[in-house]
């Protein structure tokens, strides 16, 4: 049987790559694998194999802190609520090893075996990739924790059969924490820590002797008794030599064996827990996705803004939609954003400190200037909704032009309302300061305002209407297939998109800024900035701005018109 669940677990990871690499033939998962990888070079892998800055005798301190941080992690484990005791199996393996002759010891094992490939990847990328320890080390370490996880999965469901129950172990985890922490604070007022600290500051001595005042504590015999597991793993990762990763490695596969027998004789049957528990899994996975795409409904019960009458246009009918999702999905968005942006004004209201409101006051504009961008993304209830059903909207009895443009309509409304309010509210502030220091003194001149209110709502159309073309020109960047891949191509993917989205923003922007500025030279010159000349200057270029989304909508229309549903939307082409 262990060779069974030996081949079944290096196909499983075999095919799984092999699959990843067979989807890079295809242009929209290659170019988004090399955004990745670009990504993660000049952040990560660009640094990696520079030489390490010398150590400044911190190295006990942090092998010593790292060891503490486990055994938070391993005491803070038995307070976690789940008490079911089941282990998370896909619907298959269920289907195919709960009736299968297997032991609930094989199933165990079975299933650590099945977490290794994932325990793999991870040591790998931290060793090569983020310089933190060494392989073998990190393996040991996550595969052990691993089994010591699960274990304690199986043992809180038997506290639960005993009639301990959740409440019971967070009150026995807290008084453990809370004696840790007692008896580390005596260990650091016997050392005096403080006291030699400020003496080390004061005669300016080495950063190494401090970490030695600070990890002395750490050493004490109640410290070294409760760290004697810990330090195993810190050991194991971190050891400065082959003999102390070899001699703390071989440690922890004494300790991963005696969690792994601790585990397996647990009386516990997990099998109806894991059916309960895999299920719950692919609700929340399925919840996930659809927040992901804007799609999961998280207020029901919010009545539609007004009766759709069967009079009404096929474009009202696709607003009355849009805007009803958007209430039912999104809305809490629009409420956090309104909510926040309140206090920030009431704050900068009542408030005396002069750089408290300067602050604030920046933090309006910031918000205010990023919006758009953001606005359009969290309130995605148009074409993008509406992509998995657009062989419904093609047989609607409207054009591609008219069904873009009532698409647009809702988020368009929406977007702007909140964008003219968090203006109109950041305009307040800023007239709230009394000297508004270099670029805040610019955006609180009337002159200013106006314009930005002006600009609000064709910038919010076209940021829309970018967002659109993806799914008219690019349906399957758009459609997510449910075996989508995860990791650095879909990173890649986004950046692609966010990219392109603020290249085009640029390249739409320059025609109507080309058009604003003489006018705004004008305005300031000869009117002294007056507000109402500048606003007359303004008109052509949001005119500009408005023929623009025009034209686009236009073109979105006619690509529309040409998509065929039974080939263009194959998320799997």
């Amino acid at each position: 049987m262990l060779r069974a669940f030996a081949y079944v677990t290096l196909h499983t990871f075999k095919n799984r790559i092999a699959t990843r690499l067979r989807r890079l033939r295809e242009p929209r998962y290659l170019i988004s694998a090399v955004a990745g990888l670009a990504y993660l070079y000049f952040t990560i892998f660009r640094n990696a194999y520079r030489k390490p800055a010398p150590s400044s005798g911190g190295g006990e301190l942090m092998l010593d802190f790292a060891a503490a941080i486990v055994l938070v992690v391993m005491v803070v484990a038995w307070a976690l609520p789940g008490a079911s005791g089941g282990l998370e199996f896909s619907e298959a393996e269920i289907q195919f090893l709960f009736p299968a002759p297997v032991t609930r010891r094989q199933l165990l094992t079975y299933k650590l075996m099945r977490g290794l490939p994932q325990l793999l990847i991870t040591a790998t990328l931290m060793t090569f990739f983020a310089r933190r320890g060494n392989f073998v080390g990190l393996l040991l370490c996550f595969a052990t924790l691993n089994v010591y996880f699960v274990m304690v999965r199986l043992a809180r469901a038997r506290l639960k059969l005993a009639g301990i129950g959740f409440i019971a172990r967070l009150a026995g985890v807290v008084v453990v924490l809370a004696l840790l922490s007692w008896l580390f604070s005596v260990e650091v007022s016997r050392a005096k820590v403080n006291g030699q600290l400020q003496q080390i500051f004061a005669s300016r001595r080495p950063v190494s002797t401090a970490a030695r005042v600070v990890d002395s504590p750490f050493h004490s015999r109640s410290a070294d008794a409760a760290l004697f597991v810990p330090r195993l793993f810190s050991h194991a990762v971190f050891g400065r030599s082959v003999s102390d990763v070899a001699t703390h490695g071989l440690g922890l596969l004494i300790l991963a064996a005696l969690f792994y027998l601790g585990a397996s004789r647990l009386n516990v049957s997990f099998e109806e827990a894991s059916v309960t528990m895999s299920s719950e899994r692919a609700a929340r996975r399925a919840r996930v996705r659809g927040q992901r795409v804007g799609s999961h409904v998280a207020f029901p019960r919010v009545p539609p803004p007004f009766r759709l009458r069967e009079s009404f246009p096929p474009e009202a009918a696709i607003f009355w939609k849009n805007v009803v999702a958007a209430l039912r999905i999104s809305i809490a968005w629009a409420v956090v954003i309104i909510v926040l942006f309140l206090w920030l004004f009431l704050q900068a209201t009542f408030t005396s400190e002069p750089v408290l409101r300067l602050t604030l006051a920046t933090i309006a504009c910031f918000f205010a200037a990023l919006f758009p961008l953001l606005g359009t993304a969290l309130f995605p209830q148009d074409l993008r909704l509406d992509l998995p059903r657009m062989e419904v909207l093609k047989s609607y009895p409207i054009s591609g032009e008219r069904l873009i443009a009532a698409e647009l309509a809702a988020p368009l409304a929406i977007v702007a309302a909140i964008e003219l309010f968090l203006l109109g509210g950041t305009s307040m502030v800023l007239q709230l300061i009394d000297k508004a220091p270099g670029t805040l003194g610019f955006f609180r001149k009337p002159e200013v305002v106006v314009t930005a209110l002006l600009f609000a709502i064709p910038i919010c159309a076209t940021q829309l209407l970018i967002r659109n073309a993806v799914p008219v020109f690019l349906p399957a960047w758009a459609m997510r297939s449910k075996d989508e891949p995860r990791g650095f191509v879909q990173m890649g993917q986004r950046i692609v998109l966010m990219v392109g989205n603020l290249l085009v923003l640029g390249v739409a922007l320059i025609p109507a800024a080309l058009l604003f500025i003489p006018g705004l030279l004008i305005a300031s010159r000869f009117f002294s900035g007056s507000p109402l000349v500048l606003a007359l200057a303004t008109v052509p270029a949001v005119a500009l701005l408005f023929g623009e989304v025009w034209l686009g909508i236009r073109l979105l229309g006619a690509q529309f018109d040409r998509i065929d549903v039974t080939n263009d939307l194959d998320p799997a082409t």
